[in-house]
């Protein structure tokens, strides 16, 4: 599991828009990863459970804390679609 008590006071905006966007891109890769060794019911399987998982808390649950930071990263997984390879 992560360090989810990683302090990132110091990080500047640029910097968080680059490891938000490199952990999307990697998610995306995961998708396509599934996709092509396990088929694409798989992976949506694995989008499904990944966003029950984000909408219950189970993941996180300050993401519930505030709509704005929920809707944008729910919509981010959302938008996960093509998993062909």
């Amino acid at each position: 599991m992560a360090n989810v008590g990683e302090n990132v006071s110091e990080t500047n905006l640029e910097q968080l828009k680059i490891i938000f966007n490199t952990l999307y891109l990697c998610l995306e890769f995961a998708m396509k990863h599934i996709s092509a060794r396990e088929g694409s019911e798989a992976a949506a399987d694995f989008k499904r459970q990944l966003l029950e998982a984000l909408t219950t808390g189970d993941i996180n649950m300050a993401l519930l804390e505030e709509n704005k930071t929920f809707d944008i990263v729910v919509s981010k997984i959302e938008g996960l679609g093509n998993t062909s390879a």
